[in-house]
């Protein structure tokens, strides 16, 4: 497809403000014939009756004529100056035009095959077979994950649940070593830091300025006392 050019000084040019309307709508009509069958600017006579819809306007034609924006010739009319002053592409430069796309999608369409797997899926693969297969990957990597997988005190609410639930870490705050390492490692352990900051919470060496527990509550650990204040519950209140 190819587009008619309207310049845009055409707007408050005398010439052109000088034209009437159908005057004016026959030189736009001519412009997109033109465009379309690539004639370069020349309209066969027989054709002249497409330029408006009332078909052919004797006046109109001889009121272009005049203000020499086309030419009476042979065989119909040809518009003047159509690559200088009506601004307007040649066939030739709309064919080079067409040419060059169609190289650049041929280049784009290679490219993608050249980056495509050489070897297809099989058909029998489609979407719903690999939203299944996707699926019960992850629903059997993921079972014991979340909060499904917690133990039965872990989906209590409350300090006590969470101290029950994490006793085999800690020790009941009784040690400084997780249970993995009972006489302590020189190697980072989250299990062990853990460890260590139960036992000081329940040896009363471990402060947080600024902290009141009657106003913001108790900075419980993972055995269930609180980091800050003496609050060290009873487990048979649990």
């Amino acid at each position: 497809m190819v587009d008619a050019r309207l310049p845009a000084e055409w707007l408050g040019s005398i010439r052109i403000d000088n034209l009437s309307d159908r005057a004016f709508r026959v030189l736009a009509g001519a412009l997109m014939w033109c465009n379309g069958q690539g004639t370069d600017g020349s309209v066969p006579a027989r054709y002249t009756k497409y330029l408006h819809p009332d078909g052919d306007d004797s006046a109109a034609f001889d009121e272009l004529e005049r203000a020499g924006l086309w030419e009476h010739v042979d065989d119909g009319y040809r518009l003047i100056g159509w690559t200088t002053s009506l601004r307007q592409s040649t066939a030739e430069e709309v064919e080079r035009y067409r040419e060059g796309a169609r190289r650049r999608q041929k280049e784009y369409r290679d490219r993608q095959r050249a980056a495509s797997p050489a070897t297809p899926l099989p058909h029998t693969i489609g979407a719903r077979h690999t939203r299944d297969v996707t699926h019960n990957a992850v629903r059997d990597e993921t079972a014991n994950v979340g909060s499904g997988s917690l133990p039965e005190t872990m989906k209590k609410r409350g300090a006590y649940a969470t101290r029950d639930a994490t006793h085999h870490v800690t020790h009941n705050a009784g040690s400084p070593s997780c249970s993995k390492h009972p006489t302590g490692t020189s190697e980072p352990c989250g299990a062990c830091a853990r460890a260590r900051t139960a036992l000081e919470a329940r040896e009363s060496r471990l402060t947080i300025s600024g902290w009141d527990c009657t106003v913001d509550g108790h900075k419980l650990v993972t055995d269930g006392t609180c980091a800050v204040c003496a609050y060290r519950p009873d487990r048979s209140v649990a």
